[in-house]
């Protein structure tokens, strides 16, 4: 008889605790790297957000007042007021938009292929366990 049929079902139930456990502890370890690799690339969309936050929020006081007076000097004071406001508020809007694009580039932000693994992992083991 072979080693294998000697174990006992506490042997063997020890050892799927074992292999489960590690298994586990894999799958856990592959979901963080692959959250940590999409957190690096949303970085940068995050940074685009934030920079088409700042210019909205200009845009929405337009406080700059050395574009205002710059305007000023070629335009009336409320046209030149008014294009400062379209001028930032321009800029928002295109650093928004390439901040949502890069958002979309980088898909969702959980990890994907650890949980597609998971469902592997548990579908091979319904058999098993059935």
């Amino acid at each position: 008889m072979s080693e294998h049929t000697n174990r006992t079902a506490g042997e063997l139930v020890d050892e799927l605790t074992a292999d489960t456990a590690a298994l586990v502890r894999a799958e856990v370890r592959r979901g963080q790297q692959e959250l940590l690799a999409k957190a690096k690339q949303a970085s940068k969309a995050a940074s685009l957000l934030g920079g088409g936050a700042v210019l909205g929020a200009l845009a929405a006081g337009t406080s700059a007042a050395f574009t205002v007076r710059l305007l000023g000097k070629v335009l009336p004071p409320t046209t030149a007021a008014f294009a400062g406001t379209l001028a930032y508020g321009g800029g928002a809007a295109l650093l928004v938009s390439a901040g949502l694009a890069e958002l979309r580039r980088v898909g969702p932000l959980w990890p994907e292929e650890t949980l597609a693994s998971l469902r592997d992992d548990v579908r091979a083991a319904r058999p098993a366990a059935g």
